[in-house]
């Protein structure tokens, strides 16, 4: 990390989650106030510490005897959940640091959302001057299953699970709590961030990570304030992350909505690649992703498919081979163990096709050859609903068997059908068996298990040392000097030498003698004009390219200076840079700075692919040779680099370039290298263009 970007401590948040005492600020016995809601809803989900309305028109609330202030509580108050009006917010936050609680959720909206930045801060300088956490301000609140406590205005019902689900959005965080329920989906935690004026997801991720209660983490994510600081997130378990504003309008609604800068998409995915972070793209993926970590990690790569019908097994096999999700092939071996699975007119072959008319047993049977059988890592079942067959009979036995197995092996379903295989499904979700009624669902539950099995076991990328070099601050203080911010080519491609890009043959020169001195061994070589006044060479006839010899070189440098005399009488030309030319795959290396996160380096292939595909990807400096590798397989168009007209890409040039561009991070606005051409010989910056 750059100097200043060091990550705040871990923060203790034990009295957020498993307070002694909670206090609502604006308890009311008025059934249409979010102060009665969120009372009644602490009450009703069974909290068991003490339970304080805060109200100072009110003696006695819902039974339970109300105070005046904060201050009147005798108890210890860990929690604080505030509801009141905007304008009486600060004060109540001085009376609770006052009082020594640690914990506030703020309910009440009006402050950066609206505007009110500087309301927000004020709220922030209290916490901070009193060792405070704040969730909040502008959420619908936060619940916490294992202490029974639901301190929210969203339903009063939910399903225990071991899911951490946080989200940025208070009102879509309420939609989904019910859709959970509904799903029978488990929850462990809820958790709205709001304006996140304090608390951040980066504080809830690792006070989970020491949470024996979560299993994983999801995300609804809509921006992020301090993004280097989230890059240096601590990931221990799963996190999946639904980051909306993908789309340039989506941003700015995002933006608008929470008073957070949405960044460019590209670059998040960069950081959650890095961090080891899960992006989903949906909802449903996110929370079927979210399911399946009840399931163990796979051992191996060999799936199987066990289904009743031909159709949905062969759509299943379409979306395995797309996922990578690597299905036995073996038709001896498979007839060996499931022929007496089946009827005779079944198939062994994988998927295994017990028929429509297989029940519970068949089922069960099928299942059981596949936990049993070491050669199986995986296990899809599926099932299309009959009219001789009940769909709750085969989710029993699949439950059945799978819970006998002693859940040893990841087992996903996919069940299509009526009501009555949607009440199957139900059954499965509820008793932690990952259940869809697409088979798309199904199978890429089953693949984020193998993602996360690869991130878990990615060496250590050890970062480089990034510093830069005295001679390059020296060369860009020389430029800054002049009152210049942009590099003539020739400065650009020194300074990028001084940093270990590797560069091709090349010399500046301001004479035609010069020229033809510094050009030996260079043939074939390109010229250019070098002025800072002239932007687009080509336009007045300041490139030429395949100079062959001296004598060419002579006659074609003289025509260029007059030439460019005559259509530019006025700009200052410095003289001519000649670059030797090279033949190879054309790429583009890119450095320039996002909002959120800082300095970030692109790469992708140069010519058509960057202008009309825009195929590129991203990485947040700093990272090493191993995230410099990742980086290559990131672009769409990565089978190039692998060999393309008999030309094949040097990748270890490649990453040495990745790595050094980092060194002038902190000094230049923006770099591009294009092209940065590769071939068996290596990889050369042959065009370069830096802004300071």
């Amino acid at each position: 990390m750059f100097q200043g970007d060091v990550p705040t401590k871990v923060r203790d948040l034990n009295g957020l989650y498993n307070p002694s005492g909670v206090a609502i600020i604006g308890a009311s016995a008025n059934t249409a106030k979010i102060g009665y809601q969120i009372l009644n809803n602490v009450i009703l989900g069974g909290f068991q510490g003490g339970i304080y309305p805060i109200n100072p028109k009110d003696d006695m609330i819902m039974g339970r005897k109300a105070y005046k202030s904060v201050l009147d509580v005798q108890e210890d108050i860990d929690l604080a959940v505030i509801t009141i009006p905007q304008p009486l917010v600060l004060g109540a936050l001085k009376e609770c640091a006052e009082k020594g609680i640690k914990n506030v959720a703020i309910i009440t909206s009006g402050f950066a959302e609206v505007g009110n930045i500087e309301g927000e801060l004020e709220l922030k300088r209290v916490a901070d001057e009193n060792d405070m956490s704040i969730m909040g301000p502008n959420i619908l609140g936060m619940l916490y299953a294992p202490s029974k406590l639901n301190a929210s205005f969203g339903p009063s019902d939910i399903l225990p699970g071991k899911i951490a689900f946080i989200s940025q959005s208070g009102a879509l965080a309420i939609a989904l709590m019910g859709w959970t329920v509904m799903e029978k989906i488990g929850l462990a935690t809820l958790n709205s961030l709001g304006n996140k004026a304090d608390l951040e997801e980066r504080d809830l991720i690792e006070h989970f990570n020491n949470d024996d209660n979560v299993d994983v983490i999801l995300i609804y994510m809509e921006g992020l304030k301090k993004g280097r600081e989230f890059l240096a997130t601590d990931i221990k378990k799963p996190v999946i992350i639904l980051k909306v504003g993908r789309s340039q309008r989506g941003a700015k609604a995002a933006a608008s909505h929470t008073g957070s800068l949405a960044g460019s998409d590209k670059v998040y995915d960069a950081a959650f690649s890095q961090m080891g972070v899960l992006r989903a793209k949906t909802f449903t993926e996110a929370f079927g992703w979210a399911r399946a970590f009840s399931l163990p990690e796979p051992a191996g790569n060999n799936a199987i498919i066990i289904t009743n019908g031909g159709g949905i097994g062969v759509s299943t096999t379409d979306e395995c081979e797309a996922s990578g999700i690597n299905l036995i092939e073996d038709p001896d071996w498979l007839e060996e163990r499931f022929r007496a699975t089946m009827p005779s007119f079944g198939s062994t072959k994988n998927p295994i096709d017990i028929t429509g008319g297989g029940h519970g047993k068949q089922y069960r049977d099928a299942i059981h050859v596949a936990f049993t059988e070491k050669r199986i890592n995986a296990v899809i079942v599926l099932y299309c609903e009959t009219a001789v067959t009940n769909p709750m009979e085969i989710a029993e036995a699949i439950k059945a068997e799978y819970q006998g197995s002693g859940r040893q092996k990841p087992l996903v379903v996919a069940m299509v059908g009526g009501e009555r295989s949607r009440e199957a499904l139900h059954f499965l979700n509820e008793n932690n068996i990952p259940s869809f009624d697409a088979v798309d669902q199904a199978v890429s539950a089953l693949r984020v298990l193998y993602e996360w099995k690869e991130i878990s076991n990615r060496p250590k990328d050890h970062q480089l040392d990034i510093e830069t070099p005295q001679e390059v601050l020296d060369y860009l203080a020389e430029i800054k000097d002049e009152g210049r911010s942009v590099l003539l080519e020739h400065e650009a491609r020194r300074l990028l030498e001084l940093c270990g890009v590797p560069t091709p043959k090349w010399a500046f020169a301001t004479t035609v003698d010069e020229a033809v001195e510094k050009s030996t061994g260079m043939f074939p070589l390109s010229m250019k004009i070098t002025s800072p006044d002239i932007i687009h060479k080509t336009d007045v006839g300041g490139v030429v390219l395949n100079i062959k010899n001296e004598d060419e070189l002579r006659e074609k440098f003289n025509t260029m200076m007059n030439h460019v005399k005559e259509v530019a009488p006025e700009a200052d030309i410095r003289g001519v840079n000649l670059v030797k030319m090279m033949t190879g795959i054309e790429c583009i290396v890119g450095l320039s700075h996002d909002p959120q996160f800082g300095p970030v380096v692109m790469f992708g292939l140069g010519g058509v692919f960057v202008e009309v595909l825009k195929d590129v990807a991203f990485r947040v400096v700093p990272f090493g040779k191993l995230e410099a590798e990742r980086l290559l397989g990131d672009i769409q168009s990565k089978k190039i680099l692998e060999g393309f007209r008999g030309i094949k890409a040097d990748k270890p040039s490649i990453i040495q370039t990745l790595c050094a561009i980092q060194k002038l991070a902190k000094h230049v606005k923006e770099i591009d290298v294009n092209p940065l051409i590769t071939n068996q010989n290596g990889s050369f910056a042959v065009d370069a263009r830096i802004i300071i």
